[in-house]
């Protein structure tokens, strides 16, 4: 015997609703540490990406307790990071010298930034050649190393909680870098006195997000890549670590990295 028009809705109803509740029961957090705080996914207006999942969990529900991983081996990017700038004081010196535009001087940028600097292919000398070419002047190195470097500094509330790790972890600096760029900074701010390794781009041959610049982190650790904790300003980089199974933070401030750290157990 058939049922009921409103008893066969008010079944599926219930079924709908047990299997809501089922659902709900099923989901956990993810265990990207670059996605997770407290239950809650990051949100970057900036960023498409980061609005695949629920910024909150339903009102009146709590993450369940997940299991801390098991980190040996923590790795900073460094600008942006722990090395603050503002690169648009840095073109806008150069196009002060060249008397040229912003857009003129991002065509530029383009051209010489297509030559390799960050992975090694050409180092300052010939960069500078090319820069001088394209801008029609004849910047010594000096002259190009004041420009190229103004504004940077260390961020001294980063470096200080560098320091705090450092005597718990070994520390690893993975940086898409330059000759000029790494050169002033370690020699002004000895920004290498945090690491035990550097990964340097410049050095190595391979910019992030490259797998293979992340797989040399992994060779010469030799801490397996779940036991590797990765700290970023860039959407793209931290999602080529966890690709390769590293945890890994997507930095946007301080504040918010020392809530992560202390939730998965690495500071109180």
């Amino acid at each position: 015997m058939r049922a009921p028009p409103d008893t066969v809705g008010s079944l599926f109803l219930q079924r709908l609703s047990t299997r809501k509740r089922r659902a709900m029961s099923k989901e956990t957090p993810s265990t990207s540490a670059s996605s997770q705080s407290g239950g809650a996914t990051i949100i970057d207006p900036f960023d498409p990406d980061s609005f695949k999942e629920p910024a909150i969990m339903a009102s009146g529900t709590t993450a369940p307790a997940q299991e801390k991983p098991e980190v040996e081996l923590l790795v900073f990017d460094m600008g942006h990071v722990f090395v603050d700038f503002d690169w648009s004081q840095v073109c806008q010196g150069f196009c002060d010298r060249a008397g040229m535009t912003r857009e003129q001087f991002k065509e530029v940028l383009a051209f010489v930034g297509a030559l390799g600097y960050e992975d090694g292919r050409v180092m300052t000398e010939g960069f500078v050649k090319a820069l001088n070419e394209k801008l029609s002047l004849t910047l010594s190195i000096a002259e190009f190393d004041e420009l190229w470097n103004f504004g940077f500094h260390e961020n001294v509330e980063m470096a200080g909680l560098l320091t705090e790790l450092g005597k718990r972890y070994p520390l690893y600096l993975l940086s898409n870098t330059n000759e000029s760029h790494y050169g002033f900074l370690s020699s002004k701010f000895k920004v290498d006195r945090h690491f035990k390794e550097l990964i340097l781009s410049h050095k190595v041959g391979f910019t992030k997000p490259d797998p293979r610049i992340y797989q040399e982190v992994l060779k010469r650790s030799g801490i397996a890549a779940h036991k590797c904790l990765f700290v970023d300003d860039l959407e793209r980089n931290v999602a080529a670590a966890a690709e390769l199974g590293m945890h890994t933070i997507r930095f946007v401030g301080i504040d918010d990295l020392k809530q992560r750290l202390s939730a998965l157990g690495i500071i109180a």
